[in-house]
């Protein structure tokens, strides 16, 4: 029977290595309740681990021509909302790379695999020419639909015909595709409904022309269905070349001083005011006079504080929960915490005090080390998805840029307390250098801008409320993915709560 499973091999079982038989084989009980889970469990980019999965269904058969298929696939949970994901599949007789195997399948005319399409260059090409050639391709009831920048789009045939290309291994929740060096295309393994916040936010800064330390924006591939809205497949940008993360060039900085007498050097102070400059110029990007309601500014509303506080708060509680759940593992930092919690909402709650005058303005949302492209002289700054775990339209909403300046302040204390470990004074030594350096930088460079409240006293209030909320954040991430890391967003808490009470 197609998609039946055979214990001792763990293969599965088609009537051919036809496409249609492959198909077959997607759809049948044994794959969705067995063969993709176990699949989709494996992957670096399956966002839904902390979940049980009880089934996955295919719902999209998208046809790439004769180079592949994209197919969409849902993931039900027992406990939680369904999602969608993109798996790229050509089936055949091998695959040259066995973590590229869906699954093992044979037939009367001998063996065959289901394998992820991304491994072979013919479908990589194939996905390069539906943006180059700005292709729609009839799939079903919808279609596939490619979109290229004014940019791109007048460069020459040549300069625009397909080249060699390689896929990034790289520990990441999308997939990345270098072409020539040239162009950068991510593949989001889990599209969702509506616009995309990564390819509208380049695509915003590069066409106006607003900012030049992001990857231009070259064109995305769309998956169009009528009555539904639209999903961005896959994002096609400039490469830049770099030596890798600001976060691998921190580690491999601090590394070197872990003998050294002088914790911080000048030349670290002067690339986190860099650092700090370059975040202020995106947030004033961001900021600039827009006709596209999208873009414009918003004011403080006591509805958007409210709803702020009221979000901070269901996630301070969450916070506690866990820790009470795990305090048997945890040290005395946890057990302390558990007694602030009042003290925490308080925080939260001097949001609704008084009037916030300042701007909110469209974000990062999840900013940090990891972020930024370290290019040796410069920073270029990538993925504006906002944060994976919430809902897109949450990750489109306007919030005081202050909330990235706290994701990058607490990126410091990661990277300083991963490279120092138990040498807990050196490592806030580090963080208070470079976070005063970049942080200075950031308001000079910014000062006068309607986003930034104009009295110090307020801004240091909503720093904090930002630094907070991602802190608390952090720990509950670690409480489920890391536990072992939990007691750096714990000390980050305390920290920011002894310091407003000038303890």
């Amino acid at each position: 029977m197609a998609g039946a499973v055979r214990e001792n091999e763990q293969a599965w079982t088609v009537q051919s290595p036809r496409w249609s038989h492959a198909l077959e084989a997607l759809h049948s009980i044994s794959f969705a309740e067995r063969v993709l889970p176990e699949y989709l469990r494996g992957r670096r980019w399956f966002g839904g681990k902390a979940q049980t999965l009880r089934s996955v269904q295919v719902l999209k058969d998208l046809p790439l021509g004769d180079a592949g298929h994209l197919i969409l696939l849902q993931a039900n949970y027992l406990k939680a909302l369904p999602e969608t994901y993109l798996l790229p599949l050509q089936c055949g007789e091998e695959s040259r790379d066995p973590d590229s195997i869906v699954a093992k399948y044979e037939s009367d005319e001998g063996m065959g695999v289901l394998r992820d399409a991304l491994e072979d260059e013919s479908f990589r090409t194939a996905l390069w020419q539906v943006i180059a050639g700005e292709e729609r391709l009839c799939c079903g009831a919808g279609e596939l639909v490619g979109i290229c920048s004014a940019d791109f789009k007048a460069r020459s045939k040549e300069e625009r015909q397909p080249l060699h290309s390689r896929v990034l291994k790289v520990e990441q929740s999308n997939s990345s595709i270098l072409y020539g060096d040239l162009f950068f295309l991510k593949l989001y393994r889990r599209p969702e409904a509506g616009e995309n916040p990564d390819a509208e936010v380049l695509r915003h800064i590069t066409e106006g022309q607003k900012f030049s330390n992001v990857p231009g924006y070259c064109g995305v591939i769309e998956y169009r269905e009528q009555g539904a809205e639209p999903r961005v497949l896959a994002l096609l940008v400039k490469n830049v070349p770099s030596t890798g993360t600001a976060w691998t060039s921190t580690l491999i900085t601090l590394a070197r001083l872990q003998n050294a007498d002088d914790t911080i050097g000048g030349g670290q102070l002067e690339r986190a005011r860099l650092l700090g400059m370059r975040t202020a110029q995106m947030h004033l990007a961001l900021a600039a006079e827009a006709a596209d309601g999208d873009f414009a500014a918003e004011a403080f509303t006591a509805e958007y504080r409210d709803s702020l506080c009221q979000s901070m708060g269901k996630a301070t509680r969450r916070m506690m929960q866990l820790l009470e759940q795990n305090l048997g593992a945890l040290n005395d930092e946890a057990a302390e915490l558990l007694l602030r919690e009042q003290e925490i909402l308080r925080r939260h709650a001097t949001l609704m005090e008084r009037p916030i005058n300042a701007k909110r303005i469209r974000i990062h949302g999840d900013y940090h080390l990891g972020q930024v492209l370290d290019t040796g002289g410069d920073f270029i700054i990538i993925d504006f998805e906002g944060e994976p775990g919430r809902p897109l339209n949450e990750r489109r909403i306007k919030h005081s840029p202050l909330r990235d300046v706290a994701g990058m302040l607490r990126s410091f204390d990661y990277a300083a307390h991963t490279a120092f470990a138990q040498r807990t004074e050196r490592a806030e030594a580090w963080v208070e250098g470079v976070s005063d350096a970049f942080l200075s930088a950031y308001l000079a460079t910014a000062k006068g801008a309607a986003f930034l409240p104009a009295s110090e006293q307020e801004l240091r209030m909503l720093l904090d409320a930002c630094l907070l909320e991602k802190a608390v954040y952090e720990v509950c991430y670690e409480l489920n993915n890391r536990p072992d890391w939990v007691g750096i967003p714990l000390r980050g808490i305390t920290r920011i709560l002894d310091r407003k009470a000038g303890r």
